[in-house]
């Protein structure tokens, strides 16, 4: 059935802005909220991609085919140092003709562009919050989406974050996506208190149960196994003290599962040299970037999370929603919230290996512990659902 004239000028037409559409935890959770919102009538959704990423863009094909996409900066000649940039470093001359010849280029175009798109749309959602210096000027709606710890910015580039959170006075709400993001953000930026909301990520439980049971001919599954998924990116990630932990877990503990790694990063090489010197090189496994990891997810005996600092880490929610049962470190912001206090998943010092592999043990021996963490998760499931969400969405919009 056709939509009328009359209807589309009554729907709300949202615009999503993402800085590159990679393979992250950012862009999967706005792939979710694309999916979900193109069966909302009331809505119309665009998303406006600041640079093409060509073929790195791998999850394109989960964007449904009504949603319009518009690049800012097209995949091109503008986006090759870019596209290099993404997971292989790049040498320095190189690094300095892209940012004093062909940045200046981009950030023209991205202003102008972006300017004209904005007044097409009743609100504007930068969703990777990677646009704040063009939007004093945009007259639409503006909400950012924040998806990182803002102590933790602070820690590691004071400047850039007292920058940023600067211009979040020009949006008209800022969204924090976790509880423990946004008190540390209106304890930080008070300026900010009224503007700051909380809005979890939302995931859709039967389709990932749906993806789940597209099972992979991998003989790799039908081993006992231990799956973190996560960057290989150690100046966020903590996947060296994951490393540590499966030694101490193997040695001290005698535990005989495989520890396979999905995800790539800067951090790969390193990874790899070091699990080698661990004595570890022949047990851990670097499957890669896989596009569905759920049957990965549910295959395995446990799930295991190790990072410096996070927003609210998506993985840790598609673990809750596959019944998986998940040791984490109790890093700013995210995981104590998803794994409710403990009661949905064990929580373990950062940086301390020797907790990391008790707790890992306790997990895969303790029945009655693995009775009461399968309880408190499927108590948590609804809380990242989208019927939990819907109603804050259609309030910040």
């Amino acid at each position: 059935m056709k939509t009328s004239t009359r209807e589309l000028q009554s729907k709300r037409k949202i615009l999503f802005l993402i800085s590159r559409f990679l393979d992250g935890g950012i862009d999967t959770v706005l792939t979710e909220y694309l999916n979900h919102l193109v069966h909302i009538d009331r809505y119309e959704v665009t998303l406006a991609i600041g640079m093409g990423m060509g073929e790195l863009e791998v999850f394109k094909d989960r964007i449904p085919s009504s949603i319009r996409i518009v690049y800012l900066v097209p995949d091109g000649p503008l986006t090759k140092y870019p596209r290099q940039r993404a997971y292989h470093k790049l040498a320095i001359p190189k690094k300095l003709a892209d940012e004093i010849l062909l940045n200046p280029i981009r950030r023209f175009m991205i202003r102008h562009r972006l300017r004209r798109l904005a007044t097409q749309y009743d609100v504007l959602i930068d969703f990777d919050c990677c646009f704040y210096t063009y939007m004093q000027q945009v007259p639409t709606r503006k909400v950012a989406w924040f998806h990182f710890s803002f102590e933790q910015s602070m820690q590691q580039n004071s400047r850039r974050m007292k920058r940023i959170a600067d211009k979040l006075r020009y949006y008209d709400q800022v969204v924090t996506i976790s509880k423990a993001m946004c008190e540390e953000g209106r304890r930080l930026f008070p300026w900010l208190s009224e503007k700051m909301v909380v809005i979890y990520n939302a995931k859709e439980r039967q389709k990932i149960l749906q993806e789940a049971a597209k099972i992979p001919a991998d003989t790799r599954l039908e081993q006992p196994f231990l799956l973190a998924v996560e960057r290989l990116e150690e100046s966020q990630k903590d996947i060296l003290t994951l490393l540590k932990a499966y030694k101490l877990l193997r040695e001290t503990y005698g535990h005989t599962e495989k520890l396979y790694l999905i995800g790539k990063g800067n951090s790969e090489e390193q990874l790899r040299q070091q699990a080698m010197q661990l004595g570890i090189g022949d047990d851990v496994v670097f499957l890669g970037f896989i596009p569905n990891p759920y049957p990965w997810i549910k295959a395995a005996r446990l799930m295991v999370h190790s990072a410096k600092f996070e927003g609210l880490p998506t993985v840790l929610i598609e673990g809750l929603m596959l019944d998986k049962i998940i040791v984490a470190s109790d890093c700013p912001t995210g995981p104590r919230e998803i794994l409710n206090d403990g009661k949905a998943g064990l929580l373990v010092p950062l940086g301390d290996a020797a907790a990391f592999a008790e707790a890992i043990h306790q997990a895969l021996t303790d029945e009655v512990l693995r009775q009461q963490l399968a309880e408190g998760i499927r108590a948590q499931q609804h809380v990242f659902s989208f019927e939990a969400t819907d109603e804050l969405f259609t309030q910040i919009i």
